[in-house]
C-alpha cells in the first residue's frame, strides 16, 4: 500500500513520492525528542547511505535539545 492511500498519511507536498523519517533519539532514555523529515518528488529516492547520513545529522542536533 503507497502512503497515499492511507487516509490519515499527511504530507508536505502534494507532489511527493518518497519520504524517509529520521527520528532524533536521547541516548540515555532512548527517547525520541523529534525527527527529520525528508521529502522527494522521486519514486525511491532514498538509499541506505542516505539513511545513514540523515541518522548522523540527527545524532549532530541531539545537542539542541540538550
Amino acid at each position: 500500500m503507497t502512503s497515499r492511500k492511507i487516509p490519515r498519511y499527511l504530507t508536505a507536498f502534494g507532489s511527493t513520492q518518497s519520504e524517509i523519517i529520521v527520528p532524533v533519539i536521547e541516548l540515555r532514555s532512548n527517547r525520541v525528542l523529534g525527527t527529520l523529515d525528508v521529502e522527494s518528488e522521486q519514486k525511491v529516492a532514498f538509499t541506505a547511505e542516505d539513511q545513514a547520513e540523515l541518522e548522523a545529522c540527527a545524532r549532530a542536533l541531539l545537542g539542541l535539545w540538550q
